[in-house]
């Protein structure tokens, strides 16, 4: 038909499909016609497809073949174009969350998938991203890893034509791990202490960004989604669980600052406003920055200082002696809790649950009952003053 190959398939029912081939109506075609029929019948037969799919998916899967197998670039690109375009990720920031929430699993798959010696199936290739993770297992992080490039595999088994040794095992428990209870709490770091870590920095954008984290009470990982909004920080990152897989909302946070760092909000709030995201690291720029602040703290002679001080120092209640990045952030809520913020506000300005608040961002200091009892007294001496009045 119209000098190409004209297919007709006759079913045992008595019906037919009929399609026009790519292929042209010449004595060179008959044996890579046999070939595509064959391709076209084993799909049909395996994966239960009508003709034309059969044959779309055998395009797909000549375009993202290569000499050793399915091209795991190519198919992580199309994958992409497919997540983008089928709005699962939004609308007007599908872009943007793909690179924050897709780009860095994906760049783990693809390691896994491609680094010798090569997998030849997926079951393979999660145990090979299981062993490599350093994650927590049982954490978030470790469970969307595994999630997202499952739902890569198989994307390209049923959609791009890739070898069906390739479907991701329904079960992933056994590579996301289970998270270890009792886990030890983590210390706040002091007023004092982060005086001391800032003036240990010497990278004048590493200062500004442990300063930021410090002062606005910022997980790590959100520092690449802050800008200045007049008299508070904007914070776009969607923090994702189980209960809240729509993330947790975009937030402005008003700044608390340390004793003896009075005006430090204020100002980084100014650098930002002037410099934008030039006044961070260009690590600060992506999605993994809360690794990279938590290895450049680690490096830092006063951060290792302050670890073992910490350490040495016997552990209060449930506050903990272990110092690490989120110290920073529990700080944050001490000083929401000195100055008299409720839970409830303190918990919006971290961007929380007043439940998450509770179970793991009141009672870190030792003197919290202390304050709290202070502020029974208080109310006390003010009811009886009104009743005297």
């Amino acid at each position: 038909m119209r000098g190409r190959v004209f297919l007709t398939v006759h079913f045992e029912d008595g019906q037919r499909a009929t399609l026009q081939l790519e292929l042209p109506w010449s004595g060179e075609s008959p044996a890579e016609l046999l070939k595509v029929c064959a391709e076209l019948k084993r799909r049909m037969s395996e994966q239960h497809l009508g003709l034309k799919e059969a044959y779309a998916l055998a395009g797909e899967a000549s375009n993202t073949a290569s000499g050793n197998g399915t091209d795991w670039a190519v198919a992580i690109e199309r994958f992409k174009v497919h997540k983008i375009g089928s709005g699962d990720l939004g609308t007007d920031t599908a872009e943007r969350t793909w690179h924050r929430n897709y780009r860095n699993p994906m760049e783990h798959a693809l390691n896994a998938l491609t680094t010798s010696p090569r997998p030849s199936s997926a079951r393979m290739a999660f145990e090979r991203l299981r062993d490599d993770c350093t994650l927590s297992p049982g954490s978030a992080g470790r469970r969307l890893r595994m999630q997202y490039s499952a739902a890569m595999l198989r994307y390209a088994v049923e959609s791009l034509g890739a070898d069906p040794r390739w479907t991701p095992p329904t079960d992933l428990k056994p590579f996301v791990g289970v998270k270890q209870k009792g886990k030890q709490q983590t210390t706040f770091i002091q007023d004092d202490q982060i005086v001391r870590l800032l003036t240990g920095i010497t990278d004048p954008k590493w200062r500004t960004a442990v300063a930021i984290v410090a002062c606005f009470g910022l997980r790590p990982v959100e520092l690449h989604t802050i800008r200045a909004d007049g008299d508070t920080l904007y914070v776009g990152w969607q923090k994702r669980t189980a209960r809240k897989p729509e993330g947790t909302k975009p937030r402005n946070v008003v700044g608390l600052d340390p004793i003896d760092l009075e005006g430090a909000s204020e100002n980084l709030l100014a650098v930002l406003a002037e410099r934008g995201m030039d006044a961070l690291p260009a690590a600060c720029h992506h999605e993994r920055c809360g690794e990279r602040l938590e290895k450049t703290l680690t490096r830092n002679k006063v951060w290792q200082q302050l670890v073992a001080e910490v350490a040495a120092t016997p552990a209060v209640g449930s506050t903990g002696n272990e110092l690490v990045p989120y110290s920073l952030r529990h700080a944050y809520a001490d000083r929401a809790d000195r100055i008299g913020m409720t839970d409830k506000e303190a918990a919006l300005q971290m961007g929380h649950s007043v439940q998450t608040h509770n179970s793991h961002y009141t009672g870190t200091g030792a003197d919290t009952a202390a304050r709290a009892l202070a502020k029974a007294k208080a109310a006390a001496r003010n009811r009886t003053l009104l009743e005297v009045q």
